[in-house]
């Protein structure tokens, strides 16, 4: 799907992180590679550490801590907030909405207009999909997008397919209509044939088969016999940031009729700095427009790696001026989607270690 819309804008951005933080180093202890293995590791994949919610929290008491913050600082107002969009793979309940429980718990308007989805490494594009969606109708005012999630808070420490690059974060984004009615460009791709190659095989109504189980504990998938945990086919996944997310990439820029050279900084969902930066190298685009320390600093945080890269790398000149950008989120789906906009003059954008 490719369609434009005008006039939309990005007002402010939260990043709320864990306080509980783990250095590669830690991480060692508990895998059976060689302490030269882990190092070779590190140094390709760019891990160093990565931040975890505690056993206790849960999404809407972190986002609903984050929305309260921004009242009580002045940043937001319960009477601008129209819509409220949830984007995560771990809702608190799979009924009712966590965005319905995130209304409530933060005293919001009973006639806000609630939401949630499941579109995990894609899932802060689409979310300025539907969010720019709601703005198109009459009195809408602000939307909020959240995106996260408490994945990683009992995380399986032996895992070298997975875990060294997981890690948690929530972030909260201010979606509003903007004067100056400039276009945003947006592309989406869905590639099914490969949906098993990043797959969560449990806490759903499908029911796992013999042959599906052995497949998902094999080596090729990480050897972990576990259905509630991530189980990830590397190679697949690789091969296709590798030779489709390019491609998609290139037809988003068509789309705009921009050339990647106008582009600021292509912010890029991170899956670790090995392959955003091997992605950058197959676009001809210079690193330096291509962070890809997300992964180092915080770990891979599912829908939450774009505005985490946006605010670690480009807070202070997305706060004074605006620049065209390109976000890309891709991963499970396996899916893809692109949105080329103008970025800046954020009225904030800050990050937040919290207590949980």
């Amino acid at each position: 799907m490719k369609t434009r819309f005008y006039g939309k804008k990005i007002s402010g951005m939260l990043v709320l992180l864990p306080e509980n933080e783990f250095t590669f180093e830690e991480d060692m202890k508990f895998n059976s590679l060689s302490e030269k293995q882990n190092l070779k590791l590190k140094n390709t994949m760019g891990y160093d550490r990565h931040r975890f919610f505690k056993e206790d929290s849960y999404l809407s008491q972190i986002a609903t801590y984050g929305l309260n913050y921004l009242f009580e600082n002045g940043l937001l107002k319960r009477d601008e907030i129209s819509a409220l969009i949830v984007a995560t793979i771990t809702p608190d309940f799979l009924m009712p909405s966590t965005s319905n429980l995130i209304m409530a718990s933060a005293n919001l308007n009973s006639e806000t207009f609630c939401m949630d989805t499941n579109q995990q490494c894609a899932g802060f594009v689409n979310g300025l999909f539907e969010a720019f969606m709601l703005l198109n109708n009459d009195d809408a005012k602000k939307v909020v997008l959240i995106t996260g999630d408490v994945l990683c808070k009992n995380p399986d420490r032996s895992n070298t397919s997975s875990y060294p690059l997981a890690g948690d974060a929530v972030c909260i984004t201010i979606v509003e209509n903007d004067g100056d009615n400039s276009p945003a460009y947006f592309h989406s791709v869905v590639n099914t044939e490969g949906y098993d190659a990043l797959i969560f095989p449990s806490m759903g109504y499908r029911r796992v088969t013999d042959e599906e189980r052995a497949k998902f504990a094999s080596s090729k998938y990480g050897g972990c016999d576990c259905l509630e945990c991530i189980h990830m086919d590397g190679q697949a996944v690789f091969q296709y940031v590798m030779q489709d997310v390019p491609k998609y990439i290139n037809e988003t820029l068509e789309f705009s009729k921009k050339d990647k050279d106008e582009m600021a900084y292509y912010f890029f969902h991170q899956p670790n700095k090995f392959m955003v930066d091997k992605l950058a190298q197959k676009l001809g685009v210079s690193s330096q427009k291509v962070p890809s320390n997300v992964v180092t600093f915080y770990g891979n945080s599912n829908s939450s790696t774009i505005p985490v890269c946006m605010a670690h790398n480009a807070k202070d000149e997305l706060l004074v001026e605006k620049r065209l950008c390109m976000l890309a989120g891709f991963g499970a789906g396996l899916n893809y989607a692109g949105i080329v906009m103008e970025l800046g003059k954020f009225d904030f954008c800050e990050m937040v270690v919290t207590k949980f």
